[in-house]
């Protein structure tokens, strides 16, 4: 016995939509036929499901970068600084200008910890941040979701 997960399914529906609704064809010798039906349920939402179930962790979802729906998540810490503000808005202009999907986290109500929290949840590949102490110590924080540990480095070589 394993763990496994649905991702697709096939019924036999044979002619019970088609005749009803005169769904025919024709033989070469020039009959009518009822069609004979099946149905293929591959969907998005089984997909994203399947993915979500042998992706990820205690903390939540970790996309596999092929096909998350951003590659970067920026998080702005300590934005009631205008520097800092502006230097993270900056940041995720440059991402969007290089065709570079972002979700931004800019909310300044909300706390570093949960703001992690969150972006561990909704696992996006990689995590930026872009805080006092990161541009103190040279650039912005990077972080895989798939990985425990955290490096800076220059927004240049980002």
């Amino acid at each position: 016995m394993t763990k496994a997960v649905e991702f697709g399914n096939i019924f036999n529906i044979g002619f019970t939509y088609s005749k009803p609704m005169d769904g025919n064809y024709i033989e070469k010798d020039g009959s009518s036929k009822p069609l004979y039906m099946g149905s293929y349920g591959i969907g998005i939402g089984r997909a994203i499901s399947t993915i979500i179930e042998t992706h990820h962790d205690d903390k939540g979802i970790i996309w596999p970068e092929s096909i998350a729906p951003y590659q970067i998540h920026l998080i702005g810490l300590d934005l009631f600084d205008e520097n800092i503000k502006k230097q993270a808005e900056g940041l995720y202009q440059k991402l969007l200008d290089k065709n570079i999907e972002v979700l931004f986290d800019d909310r300044d109500d909300v706390s570093a910890g949960a703001k992690f929290a969150d972006a561990d949840l909704i696992g996006i590949p990689t995590r930026l941040v872009i805080s006092k102490r990161s541009l103190e110590n040279g650039g912005v924080e990077l972080k895989k979701r798939n990985n425990d540990k955290s490096e800076i480095i220059s927004v240049d070589s980002l």
